[in-house]
């Protein structure tokens, strides 16, 4: 059953968290701003058309306003998003003889991922400001968040350094061949989908065969990328890996990023924090 007070409530918190004044929606949605007044205060609620006009006003769903169950609760608000992507993914898969039955969420993920992380700005002014630089860090008592409009993308728990193993040799040289001239020509020139012949690569990068070979051997035994075969479909070489390939895009996106001069960042610090 609907909460008239936690709808009013509702109502009001977006309305100054978008710093909006009651006079201004009213004018928006065409009533007076004594309805608006009244709904905020749970005095009475809008038809079905006004609350579609709010929501517009708003940039929010309907279920979202009419929604006043508690939803506190970090479980509860996980189900809604589970419920939510589910709704998402099948309203955009065909019929069973239709193809296209998994929806690609990447691209979706990557626009909630920003909006959700602005919000964590807390100053709305700060998360204009933000959002205009295109480039924007997060440090908080979680970790630190970062990305930027290029693509580049990382949450790091604070506490993550505890349970790090003790790196190899083998993993340290790696990382380290990772970040030479011809390891990022390598990586950068390998995907995760389809194997790239050693021709092709040498074809690509212009990397020398003895150096191209040290580096696929030390890539291939660390897991940092795979030498597969598919006689099926003729493919033979090279690809990223899916164990290890990850750190190998890290090193990369680090690089971008520290290599970017004029890189633009804004920090923010969870509430409560000195």
């Amino acid at each position: 059953m609907l909460d008239q007070k936690i709808f009013g409530e509702k109502l009001r918190n977006h309305r100054k968290n978008l710093g909006f004044t009651q006079e201004y929606v009213a004018e928006k949605i065409g009533v007076s701003a004594q309805a608006i007044s009244k709904w905020e205060a749970g005095e009475c609620l809008p038809d079905c058309f006004n609350l579609k006009a709010i929501s517009d006003v708003y940039s929010l769903s309907a279920d979202v306003l009419l929604d006043t169950q508690n939803s506190g609760d970090i479980n509860s608000v996980a189900g809604k998003i589970e419920q939510l992507g589910t709704e998402f993914v099948w309203a955009n898969c065909k019929d069973r003889y239709g193809k296209n039955l998994h929806k690609e969420l990447g691209a979706d993920l990557w626009q909630m991922w920003k909006g959700l992380f602005f919000i964590e700005t807390g100053d709305r002014e700060k998360q204009k400001e933000a959002k205009a630089h295109g480039n924007t860090r997060i440090c908080g008592s979680y970790g630190t968040k970062i990305w930027d409009d290029a693509g580049v993308a990382a949450v790091v728990r604070a506490d993550l350094i505890k349970s790090l193993p003790e790196a190899s040799e083998s993993i340290a040289e790696a990382i380290k061949e990772i970040a030479s001239a011809d390891g990022t020509r390598l990586i950068s020139t390998l995907n995760c989908e389809k194997a790239m012949a050693k021709s092709e690569i040498i074809e690509k990068t212009g990397i020398e065969l003895h150096r191209l070979n040290e580096l696929l051997l030390l890539f291939t035994e660390n897991r940092i990328i795979d030498f597969v075969s598919e006689p099926r479909y003729a493919a033979k070489g090279y690809k990223i890996s899916g164990h290890c390939g990850i750190a190998a895009y890290m090193v990369l996106a680090a690089m971008h990023v520290l290599g970017k001069h004029n890189y633009t960042v804004s920090e923010y610090f969870s509430w409560g924090e000195e």
